[in-house]
This record gives C-alpha cells, sequence and structure tokens, in this order.
C-alpha cells in the first residue's frame, strides 16, 4: 500500500515522456515545402489567388474526348479554341493566357528600351512599323520612354477566330501603368512619376496553325469595347 503513491508519479511520468516524444515527432517534424506555404500566405495579402486547374488537364485526366473540353465559358469562342486544339494538340488556353502576359510585359518593355530587334519577331509588320516610327522619332529628338508596369490583372480571351487556317485570339489587359517622357537633360516633358494610369486594351494576336514558327504575332491593339 505504501508504494502506490511511487507508483502512480512513475506511470504519471512515462505518461509525460511519451506525450513529449510525441509533440516532438509531430510539431518538430519538417515537411519540405514550409516555404511555400509561408510564400503562400504572404502573398495572399497582396491579392494572390491559387490559379484553377488547367480544363484541359482534367478532362484528360478523366478519359473524356477532346471535342468535349471546355475551354471557355462564352459558346462561341470555346468552339473557336477547339478548333485551334483540334488543329494544334500541343495548343493549350492556360498556357497561352500566361504568355500573352509575358509578352505584354516584355513588349512593352522592349517599346520604352528602343529595342527594335526584341520587338521585330514579335509584332505583325504594320505594328511594328508604327512602334519603329516612334521610336525613330524618339531617338532623333533623343527623348527617353519610360514604362513602370504597376499591375496586371488576370488576361482573359475576350475573342477568337480561324480562317483559312489563321487563327486569331484577342485578349483582354487591364493594367495600371505610369508612363514618363522625358527630353536629352532627364526632364520630364509629358506624364507624372506620381500619376497611375489605368489602361484597358485589347490586343489581337495571330498565328498560322502548323507553322514551324511557335510565335504568336501582335497584329491589333484597341482600346476595350
Amino acid at each position: 500500500m505504501g508504494n502506490i503513491p511511487y507508483i502512480d508519479i512513475l506511470i504519471l511520468a512515462m505518461i509525460a515522456v511519451f506525450i513529449l516524444n510525441r509533440l516532438r515527432n509531430v510539431l518538430g517534424k519538417k515537411t519540405g515545402n514550409e516555404e511555400d506555404i509561408i510564400k503562400k500566405f504572404k502573398l495572399k495579402k497582396d491579392g494572390f489567388k491559387e490559379s484553377t486547374p488547367d480544363m484541359e488537364s482534367n478532362l484528360k485526366s478523366n478519359g473524356l474526348k477532346e471535342e468535349t473540353i471546355n475551354l471557355h465559358k462564352d459558346k462561341n469562342i470555346n468552339k473557336v479554341l477547339n478548333e485551334i486544339k483540334k488543329i494544334e494538340t500541343s495548343f493549350g488556353v492556360n498556357e497561352f493566357i500566361d504568355n500573352s502576359k509575358k509578352a505584354f510585359e516584355y513588349i512593352l518593355g522592349s517599346y520604352s528600351k528602343n529595342n527594335l530587334k526584341a520587338l521585330e519577331p514579335l509584332l505583325e509588320k504594320k505594328i511594328f512599323q508604327i512602334y519603329k516610327k516612334e521610336i525613330d522619332h524618339r531617338l532623333k529628338k533623343k527623348e527617353i520612354f519610360e514604362i513602370t508596369i504597376i499591375g496586371i490583372k488576370d488576361p482573359k480571351i475576350v475573342g477568337a477566330k480561324v480562317v483559312n487556317n489563321i487563327a486569331e485570339i484577342i485578349v483582354e489587359y487591364n493594367s495600371e501603368q505610369v508612363q514618363v517622357l522625358k527630353d536629352a537633360n532627364n526632364k520630364i516633358i509629358e506624364g507624372d512619376t506620381n500619376q497611375i494610369l489605368n489602361i484597358e486594351e485589347n490586343w489581337t494576336f495571330s498565328r498560322k496553325l502548323k507553322s514551324k514558327s511557335p510565335n504568336w504575332s501582335l497584329i491589333k491593339i484597341s482600346e476595350k469595347s
């Protein structure tokens, strides 16, 4: 009877050691994605949205036929996008939108830096000549045009067509930019570094399907209708 308190203490100590070991195993265990989780929550504060799974990938994994793929909520656009995908099976809507966003940033950046060599492969001849004329004019007057992209909302496809095996896709961009024109002495002659412009434009990209070149050319820029 006198040994009972001692046994109770011993049992409690063993339980405590067991619990501590379990906590150590759970709380001290690294999963390998801690950094990704932290980044995700940090980005969410800035309006981060996780990308939705690629509809094409999901449907393919489910064994559904290509003809049933829902690529766009608009019936007519969806029909054209499926037509493009039928001709070029490697075409993916999500990938196209991602690349069009990069193209938007790259083209504006190259334009502001007077980089005609970078622009030429991406622009249709008529558009390229317009850009070239503006750049030549700036260079002649030794002016500097600066474009700072503050942010771009998720681009979206608002139109598409295929004529004679040539595909055209219209992408809508809503961006916030700061645009400033400076003279040779670095003095601002147009624009304001403190003014953020809300710019809404539709860019039309074109490509001959089954072409060896993977590039889509920018053939038209218009204000959002």
